[in-house]
C-alpha cells in the first residue's frame, strides 16, 4: 500500500514537472515598431505598427504558433526599446542617374528596408517645394511626368521617427522623336552637293546614304558641329538646322544613284527621310570659244564700234548634255544681281546682243548644268559712246 502511495506521489511530480517544462517553452511578446524577432540580426517578424501585441514565440524568441500560448495571459514587453536614429534604406532601381529617357513620363521605381514617407523636388524648377509621393509605404512603383531636357531631383525617404535621407538624381529626357523637314535635290541631277533640314534639340548623328546597285551603296557622316560650318541654325526656329553635304560621285557619273538621309537623337530615336532617285552629272561645261580677248578668233565675245560701242555680242560654243543656262553679273551696277544671257543652245550655239550703259564694266559669266556643274568666265570693258 506504501509503495502505491508512493508511486502515485511520483508520477504526480513528474506530470507537474513536464507541465511546468511545457508552459516555459513558449510565451507572449509585445512588440513596439521597429522590433524583430527573434533579433534584429535575423528579422523573422519585424513590427512596422505602433505597437504588435500577443506575438506567441519559443523560449528563443522564434514566431511559434498562436496556439501554444491559448492559455496564457497578457504579453510581456520584448527587450528595451531604444532610440530610431537611422534613416530608411531606399533602393533606387529608377530613375538612373545620367540616363536618356524618350518618354516624358520616367518610372520611379524605390524599395526601403522599411516602412517610409517618399517625397522629391525638382533642383531647377521646382520652386524650393516638395511633392510627397506616399506616406508609410514599403515601396514605391509609378512613373513620373518630367519636362524635356534636363532633369536634377533630390529624393527623400523619411521614416516614422523622421529620419530622412536625401539621394540626388539627374536624368534627360527627350520624348520628341526627331524630323527631316527637307532634302535637296528631290528631282533631276545630282552632283555630289546635297541640302537637308532637320528638326531636332539634341540630335546626336546626321548620316547620308547613297548609291546604287552597279557601284555599290556607301555613306557619309554630317558634322553637326555648328563650329564647322557644314550646318547652321535657321533662325526663329529652336532646334531646327540646315547642313550641307558634298560627296564624290565620279564612279556614278551617267547612273542613277539613290540618296536618303537617317537623324538619330541623344534618345537613339531615329527618322530616316524620303528615298529619291537622280541621275549623276559631275561633268562641267565646256565652253570651247574661251579665249577671252575681244576680237580674237576663239572669243565668245566682241564689242561693236562707233555707235554700236554700247552693245557686246556674245557667241557661247558650249559642250554639255544637260545644258541650263548661262547668267552673267555686272559689278558695276549700283545693284548686281545675276541675269539670264542664254537659256537655250542650238547645235551647242548660243548668239545674244546685250546694251550697256556708258562707263567701265566688269561681269562675271556662269555657265550652268542642270546638276549645278558651272564654269565662269571674267570680262572687261568700256562703254564710251
Amino acid at each position: 500500500m506504501e509503495k502505491k502511495k508512493v508511486l502515485v506521489i511520483m508520477i504526480l511530480f513528474l506530470v507537474v514537472l513536464l507541465s511546468l517544462s511545457f508552459v516555459s517553452a513558449y510565451k507572449l511578446l509585445c512588440l513596439t515598431y521597429g522590433q524583430s524577432i527573434p533579433s534584429e540580426q535575423n528579422p523573422m517578424y519585424t513590427c512596422w505598427h505602433d505597437s504588435c501585441i500577443n506575438l506567441c514565440v519559443t523560449d528563443n524568441n522564434y514566431p511559434t504558433d498562436p496556439d501554444d500560448c491559448y492559455s496564457f495571459g497578457a504579453c510581456e514587453l520584448f527587450g528595451e526599446t531604444e532610440l530610431d536614429i537611422t534613416p530608411p534604406n531606399l533602393t533606387i532601381n529608377s530613375p538612373i542617374n545620367d540616363y536618356i529617357y524618350s518618354s516624358r513620363s520616367v518610372l520611379f521605381d524605390i524599395g526601403s528596408n522599411e516602412p517610409f514617407s517618399l517625397y522629391y523636388i525638382d533642383n531647377i524648377d521646382g520652386g524650393g517645394r516638395w511633392s510627397r509621393l506616399g506616406s508609410n509605404i514599403p515601396g514605391y512603383y509609378k512613373k513620373i511626368s518630367f519636362k524635356d531636357g534636363l532633369n536634377s531631383i533630390t529624393i527623400k525617404g523619411r521614416d516614422r521617427n523622421n529620419n530622412d535621407i536625401l539621394i540626388q538624381k539627374q536624368f534627360y529626357v527627350d520624348s520628341t522623336k526627331p524630323k527631316i523637314k527637307k532634302t535637296e535635290p528631290r528631282k533631276g541631277f545630282a552632283s555630289g552637293e546635297f541640302y537637308v533640314e532637320i528638326q531636332e534639340e539634341n540630335p546626336t548623328q546626321l548620316v547620308l546614304n547613297y548609291g546604287n546597285g552597279i557601284v555599290g551603296y556607301r555613306n557619309e557622316q554630317v558634322d553637326l558641329n555648328l563650329e564647322n560650318n557644314d550646318c547652321e541654325l535657321i533662325k526663329g526656329r529652336s532646334g531646327k538646322y540646315g547642313c550641307d553635304v558634298e560627296v564624290e560621285l565620279e564612279d556614278y557619273d551617267g547612273q542613277n544613284i539613290e540618296y536618303w538621309f537617317v537623324l538619330t537623337d541623344i534618345a537613339n530615336s531615329v527618322a530616316e527621310s524620303r528615298h529619291y532617285w537622280l541621275e549623276v552629272d559631275t561633268t562641267f561645261p565646256v565652253l570651247n570659244n574661251d579665249n577671252t580677248a575681244p576680237g580674237e578668233p576663239d572669243s565668245f565675245w566682241t564689242q561693236g564700234e562707233g555707235r554700236y560701242n554700247k552693245y557686246i555680242y556674245f557667241t557661247f560654243n558650249v559642250t554639255e548634255e544637260n545644258f541650263d543656262e548661262i547668267t552673267y553679273i555686272d559689278w558695276t551696277d549700283t545693284r548686281p544681281r545675276e541675269r539670264r544671257l542664254c537659256s537655250r543652245l542650238k547645235d551647242g550655239i548660243c548668239e545674244k546682243r546685250k546694251s550697256f550703259r556708258r562707263g567701265h564694266h566688269i561681269l562675271d559669266i556662269q555657265i550652268y548644268d542642270e546638276a549645278g556643274n558651272s564654269i565662269s568666265e571674267r570680262i572687261e570693258f568700256d562703254v564710251d559712246y
